[in-house]
Parts: C-alpha cells; sequence; structure tokens
C-alpha cells in the first residue's frame, strides 16, 4: 500500500511539471509479468525524448547482492523523432 501512495504523490508532481509546461507525461501500461501484479507506467520526457518504465513490483538487486521485489524505474533509452508517421529509424551506433 505504501507504494500505491509513492505512486500517488510522483503523478501528482509529474501532473504538476506537466501543468507548468507539458513536459512529463505518464501512461499507463498492463501488469507485471507472469502474473505479479503492481501497478506500471510508462513515463515520457517530451522535451528531451528520453523514456522510464515505473513499476511498483520490479525485481531489484540491492548492493549486498539480495534480490527482492519493490518499486523501481526502469531507464528505456532516448526516443528520435521521425519526419513522418510510420517511419522506420534505424538504431544509431555511438
Amino acid at each position: 500500500m505504501r507504494t500505491g501512495w509513492m505512486l500517488a504523490g510522483w503523478l501528482l508532481l509529474a501532473g504538476g511539471a506537466q501543468a507548468e509546461d507539458g513536459r512529463y507525461q505518464a501512461l499507463p501500461l498492463a501488469g507485471g509479468e507472469g502474473g505479479k501484479g503492481g501497478g506500471r507506467a510508462l513515463i515520457l520526457d517530451t522535451r528531451d525524448g528520453h523514456v522510464w518504465v515505473w513499476s511498483e513490483n520490479e525485481l531489484i538487486t540491492a548492493p549486498d547482492g539480495r534480490r527482492r521485489y519493490g518499486t523501481g524505474f526502469i531507464y528505456q533509452g532516448k526516443l528520435r523523432p521521425g519526419n513522418q508517421a510510420g517511419e522506420f529509424i534505424e538504431q544509431q551506433v555511438k
């Protein structure tokens, strides 16, 4: 239940940022894989193109090596806008 309150607080803060300039947008996603459940959301930085997945039931490895389920953000990468709908954008090698 604590993580639910954390998500609500984070989304309220994100909503404040969104109301300011529309930079961050959150989209709900289906529950976790394998029936683990839990809330999930895709977070998009509309200014710089960064994408994260927030999950309240993510497998986390602690610094001491122990594994448990908890709340976490997973950085997915950075998007690049295309020139037209349906355009195939190849991965750029750095």
